[in-house]
């Protein structure tokens, strides 16, 4: 239970039916991108993870002296290749899809080609980007590990990501022009300032931001979900507007007027309600990853939305025991979800599938998974 409570001290600092279906419900029903608000109630009958998985793919991550994982976050996918960070650290670990160990890139440092800190990072084709906001820059590098150039950001954003050859920002209590507070922003390609959108009214004298980057590709734009908001927005040419929101109802802690406090980080370990939110925004399903306190025996619910048919799943991610969560969502690949899931609970996880739910990649074995202290990705298709 520590060690799952240190991860999330952690992360603060097309839809088609069978052919037996009657004709009426093989109709194709076409998700779109209008505002929509999803009611998620804790309250909804529990379903157990494994019961709503169609099928998983396990791939195990080769453990070697230099590949030790305390984590995986913020998996990315070149062509041939996987490369996330774990935990808060400074080295950047590449893969083959296949989870065999590449290298491990580290450029930690003061100098002009070096990033004191990682805290984003993407991929654009076979460049690594690397936001690092204690020297408000981005800078890129080859999936070698070679320098290849740098940009000084005109601010210090909470989050960063690449948008319209310039970047989308994610700003909330951190200003711009050093007046200015909005919730969001953009850059154009020459670091100028685009766009300013929801100013605050209201700030404290410390930014705060999950560890997991709050803007995500999304279609032909980017999706923005601060901290302790219940809204998605989607940006794109057509514009900045809302996307998603979530409803919790009596379940939301901001229901009850509290002002964000330099204390918030300690009140917020007490409180049972749902304090804030990451929502996972696929074309047709959206995982919501929900964060109350911290105290023993507080359960934290997840969700996933069939942005199809407005039906929403209250998912038991507990282990069999009812303890720890069994996984950890990354994020969507096409029509699969990406999780984490630690090595000793993948045998336990898997008993609650069929042995035709269950397909690990090549070079993957239960035998090597049990045999490693690393992590595993594994990716989720959910039935329809």
């Amino acid at each position: 239970m520590k060690q799952f409570i240190l991860f999330f001290i952690t992360l603060l600092v097309a839809f088609s039916c069978s052919k037996n279906v009657s004709e009426k419900e093989s109709e194709a029903v076409v998700v779109t991108d209008d505002f929509k608000s999803y009611q998620l109630d804790r309250d909804l009958p529990t379903e157990r993870f494994a019961d709503l998985i169609e099928s998983v793919e396990l791939v195990r991550m080769e453990e070697t002296d230099n590949s030790l994982l305390s984590y995986i976050y913020d998996v990315h996918q070149s062509k041939d290749q996987l490369v996330f960070t774990s935990g808060r650290e400074s080295d950047v670990f590449v893969f083959d899809l296949e989870g065999n160990f590449v290298r491990k890139i580290n450029r930690k440092g003061e100098g002009p080609e070096e990033y004191l800190n990682i805290t984003d990072l993407w991929l654009e084709g076979d460049t690594l980007a690397i936001y690092s906001r204690n020297q408000s820059s981005v800078k890129r590098y080859s999936l070698e590990g070679d320098f290849i150039r740098s940009e000084k950001l005109p601010a210090s954003p909470g989050h960063l990501y690449t948008y319209n050859h310039g970047y989308a920002m994610e700003m909330n209590y951190r200003p711009i022009n050093d007046t200015s507070y909005y919730r969001y922003a953009t850059l154009d390609k020459d670091l100028k300032l685009v766009d300013m959108y929801q100013p605050v009214d209201k700030h404290i004298p410390a930014g705060l931001t999950l560890g997991t980057n709050s803007i995500t590709p999304y279609k032909d734009g980017v999706t923005l979900h601060r901290i302790m908001s219940d809204t998605v927005y989607y940006l794109n040419d057509k514009g900045f507007a809302p996307l998603v929101h979530l409803e919790f109802g009596k379940d939301w802690y901001w229901n009850e007027g509290k002002d964000v406090t330099p204390d918030f980080v300690q009140v917020i370990q007490e409180t049972e309600k749902v304090w804030t939110a990451t929502a996972h925004i696929g074309d047709r399903l959206i995982w919501v990853f929900t964060y109350s306190g911290f105290s023993e025996g507080i359960v934290v619910p997840s969700f996933l939305i069939d942005r199809a048919t407005g039906a929403v799943h209250n998912v038991d991610m507990r282990k069999a025991d009812k303890s720890n969560n069994v996984a950890i969502p990354i994020g969507w690949d096409s029509e699969q979800m990406i999780f984490t899931i630690q090595s000793p609970n993948v045998a336990s996880f898997l008993s609650e599938l069929k042995e035709d739910q269950i397909k690990f990649r090549q070079g993957t074995t239960l035998e090597k998974i049990e045999s490693s202290e690393n992590q595993v990705l594994m990716w989720v298709k959910f039935k329809e």
